[in-house]
């Protein structure tokens, strides 16, 4: 696939695992510079928490402390 070379892709893998929600990400071109990874995530998480009737602070506020414990305990942030 050919891909201009300011481009990237962030692609976000989904799946039920017995009840239990799996996840992984690939990044491909541009969206390999942490910087623009973040930034592109923080703004369509944003954009999708409004569109969907939710405040995106009230969610971190509410998740990311349970997840940072979460990964802290898998891996070495």
């Amino acid at each position: 696939m050919f891909e201009e070379r300011n481009k990237g892709k962030i692609i976000i893998y989904i799946e039920n695992d017995h009840g239990k929600i799996n996840s992984k990400m690939e990044y491909h071109g541009i969206a390999k510079t942490p910087e623009i990874a973040l930034t592109s995530l923080l703004v369509n998480f944003t954009s999708l928490s409004l569109e969907k009737g939710k405040d995106p602070r009230h969610i971190i506020e509410k998740h990311l402390s349970g997840i940072v414990k979460m990964l802290e305990g898998r891996k070495k942030i």
